[in-house]
């Protein structure tokens, strides 16, 4: 004779953080029974009685619930599944002030100065006396670089013939 295993819940679609009601029963008296609950992100397994009911909260998942009713007989494994659909619950957070974002943004921005002064201090006094030299010197000669830059501009050249053209066009 075959044992029939039953297997059913209280509802088929369930939200995230509510409660599910499992009901089980076992017609035949098995060597251990137990409940799977796989969330997709989350399994755990409760052993239970021959039959019962039992309320669990549903845990975060990826949509899907998947509720085995698994059980020993005579050193065979009989199983009974179901399927419940899992909608994620959104929550919305209030978003501070602007006023409170804004001070905090300024203090992030002045910890992280705090940081790249202290870490640039230790990088210049872990250099070594020719190499702060080398380093002068790169940072005089682009600093000549930039303000020659700012120096005479060259005037654009302009052929007779495109003078022509132009006083032509007029």
């Amino acid at each position: 004779m075959k044992s029939k295993l039953s297997l059913s819940t209280d509802r088929k679609s369930v939200s995230e953080g509510e409660y599910i009601e499992i009901i089980w029963s076992c017609d035949a008296c098995p060597d251990s029974l137990y409940i799977s609950i796989d969330s997709g992100c989350t399994q755990y397994s409760i052993a239970v009685s021959d039959s019962g009911t039992t309320r669990i909260p549903v845990p975060r998942s990826n949509g899907k619930m998947n509720v085995k009713l698994i059980g020993m007989i005579s050193g065979k494994k009989v199983t009974e599944s179901l399927d419940v659909r899992v909608k994620s619950v959104k929550s919305k957070v209030a978003k501070a002030p602007l006023s409170s974002r804004l001070k905090l943004f300024k203090e992030k921005m002045q910890a992280k100065w705090y940081v790249f002064r202290a870490q640039l201090k230790y990088w210049w006094l872990s250099r070594k006396k020719w190499q702060k030299a080398l380093w002068i010197a790169l940072l005089a000669l682009w600093l000549g670089m930039l303000i020659a830059s700012f120096g005479n501009k060259p005037e654009p050249k302009v052929s007779s013939d495109q003078i022509q053209t132009a006083y032509l066009i007029r």
